[in-house]
């Protein structure tokens, strides 16, 4: 099982170390071909490592007379799910546990887009909890994001980012569209456009549908102002 779920783990074992007067036990695991200790791995290893064994360990004290335990129905409650895990886990931490837990119900929460990603095309119930004045209202699968990118989560209602571009290019095109939308430009304010323009080429535009809007506008209005600017990138 645990091979399984952890990326680069081929081998584990049980080591005896320390001492022969105080002799200890430890879970060694064989990661990327060399033998570490669990207390020496990622936490993100650790935290699986820890619940998984405990999950499994008490579906085997439950039924003792199955001949697979570990696909004997069960509910678990997780939280924070996503919590230490390198976002490749993410994505198929999902895909795994129904592999190998093919009955159990597993209730989880995230704050990851990758995990809502991986929900949607694994066909998982997908719940949204919004704080609204004093109330916590439950949205039942808000939208549909099966085959969605992680940007277009992002800024879905899941998240509610009105893009995924950082801060720092937010601000540049607001500068931009500024320049953009002012009748007359001075020699300083042209040649700040002209720098503002040549520095976003080189950047991806319009992830999301309002962002391929205002691309195409900004492009339409540096056109008549004889500016070029980059078309929204195709799909």
């Amino acid at each position: 099982m645990l091979k399984t779920v952890l990326p680069g783990v081929t081998e584990l074992r049980i080591a005896s170390t320390g001492t022969p007067q105080k002799p200890q036990i430890s879970l060694q695991f064989l990661l990327f071909d060399t033998w570490v200790r669990l207390r020496d791995m990622s936490l993100g290893y650790q935290t699986l490592v820890v619940w998984l064994t405990d999950f499994a360990s008490k579906l085997f004290i439950r039924y003792p007379d199955s001949p697979n335990p570990l696909e004997e129905p069960a509910i678990v409650l997780i939280d924070e799910i996503d919590l230490h895990l390198h976002p490749s886990w993410q994505r198929k931490l999902i895909g795994f546990l129904s592999g190998i837990f093919k009955n159990t119900q597993f209730i989880a929460t995230a704050h990851s887009p990758l995990v809502v990603q991986a929900a949607g095309d694994a066909n998982a119930n997908v719940v949204l909890l919004k704080r609204e004045g004093d109330q916590t209202i439950v949205y039942q699968n808000p939208e549909d994001v099966r085959g969605w990118r992680i940007d277009q989560i992002l800024t879905s209602s899941f998240f509610n980012l009105e893009t995924a571009r950082s801060l720092e290019t937010e601000k540049k095109l607001e500068r931009q569209a500024k320049l953009l939308n002012k009748a007359k430009l001075t020699a300083k304010e042209r040649q700040e456009l002209d720098a503002l323009t040549l520095e976003l080429e080189g950047q991806p535009m319009g992830s999301t549908g309002a962002e391929k809007e205002e691309a195409e506008l900004l492009r339409q209005i540096a056109e008549r102002l004889g500016t070029n600017l980059p078309k929204p990138a195709a799909e």
